[in-house]
């Protein structure tokens, strides 16, 4: 009874915190290059739940029934796998402990052990933030590059080589796994594109592909930004909405001599300028792709930054720069709210769940036990 309570409460403090991101998209909805919130929810670890005296001592004649496929969309030679089983348990260790679960998407991180997958707005896999796959001895497990497999008798192979047996199996005792709910993991931002909306300004400009430009604040920190609206200082620098310099592809500053008129700015970013009846080259824009993009964190003004003892991984930028043009958010209101109004039926639904265990408690404690 008091495990209904908990994983009802637990749903509410979960919808709690999505509908605050949600309110603060719709809240941003009209703001040039915002890019919105998405939290990731994740259940607490599955727990066996055994029959009364039951015993979860593995059985040897269980016929595990392993299925295993690659994602959809993976190419030959990839190191990420789906592992089904119908009868045994895969066993996951995360912050939270260790759960048991029919079925997974793991793959190799950057240290060689199997974990859970997520998958960016983007499309890419991501291992950094995953629960680990362990062994049925409860050891996480190591693996080198190459292609996964997994055995009917359990046994995960990579390249042909066995590596660790991962399905602990279980006797007809255990009825099955329970759990106490969801609970909210992270907020990760959706970088999906934004529509791109014309100005006729020179000096705004909207990435069209996957990409940052790069501005320096007064406290001399660089960051990222989506937010292309620019102008010039009285001092000639180049600047945005919120006093930033614009940087160059040399980290430096860009200057606009004065007088500079006719101001172009090419698809890969290349600012030239008429002057003294003149055109002159004058400076380049920096823009650059993040691999790392899941660890940038917001900092206001539609800045972004890498989390404290994390670098970005920059790579060159691919798509166009469209002068004239800005990139509004990537929220859509509709969307937003069609969520908000599902996740408040929710929570009302859970709050008279924990009316109805109330009422429960109430005639156990006040009618079944009077004598």
């Amino acid at each position: 009874m008091f495990r209904g309570i908990y994983t009802a409460t637990n749903a509410m403090r979960t919808d709690t915190k999505r509908i605050d991101t949600i309110t603060n998209n719709i809240a941003n909805s009209q703001t040039t290059g915002f890019k919105k919130d998405v939290l990731v929810t994740q259940a607490f670890p599955e727990q066996l739940l055994l029959k009364l005296n039951g015993s979860k001592m593995p059985s040897a004649s269980v016929n595990q029934q392993i299925s295993v496929t690659p994602p959809a969309d993976s190419q030959d030679g990839a190191t990420s796998i789906s592992i089904k089983i119908k009868s045994g348990y895969l066993t996951l260790s995360d912050a939270h402990g260790n759960g048991n679960h029919k079925s997974a998407t793991v793959a190799r991180d950057q240290d060689g052990y199997l974990r859970t997958v997520m998958r960016a707005s983007n499309g890419n896999e991501i291992t950094k933030f995953g629960a680990y796959l362990t062994d049925n001895s409860g050891k996480r497990i190591q693996v080198p590059e190459g292609n996964l497999d997994v055995l009917q008798n359990g046994t995960l192979q990579v390249n042909g080589q066995s590596i660790a047996n991962i399905v602990t199996a279980i006797n007809s005792k255990v009825i099955g796994t329970i759990n106490g709910g969801s609970m909210a993991d992270r907020s990760m931002i959706n970088f999906s594109q934004g529509k791109l909306e014309i100005t006729d300004n020179p000096l705004n400009v909207a990435l069209d592909g996957e990409g940052f430009l790069k501005v320096m604040g007064a406290d001399n920190q660089i960051s990222y930004t989506r937010h292309g609206a620019f102008t010039r200082s009285s001092e000639g620098i180049l600047i945005d909405f919120a006093g930033s310099r614009v940087l160059s592809e040399g980290s430096e500053p860009i200057e606009l001599p004065e007088g500079s008129s006719d101001i172009q700015i090419d698809p890969q970013g290349n600012i030239s300028a008429v002057i003294n009846g003149q055109k002159e080259d004058i400076d380049k824009l920096a823009i650059v792709s993040i691999t790392n993009s899941e660890d940038l964190l917001k900092t206001g003004q539609t800045y972004l930054s890498t989390a404290p003892g994390v670098t970005a991984q920059e790579t060159p930028f691919t798509g166009s720069v469209m002068q004239g043009y800005l990139e509004s958010s990537n929220v859509d209101i509709i969307s937003e709210m069609a969520q908000m109004i599902s996740l408040l039926r929710g929570y009302e639904s859970d709050q008279k769940v924990i009316r109805s265990y109330d009422d429960i408690m109430q005639k156990a404690a006040n009618e079944i036990g009077k004598i």
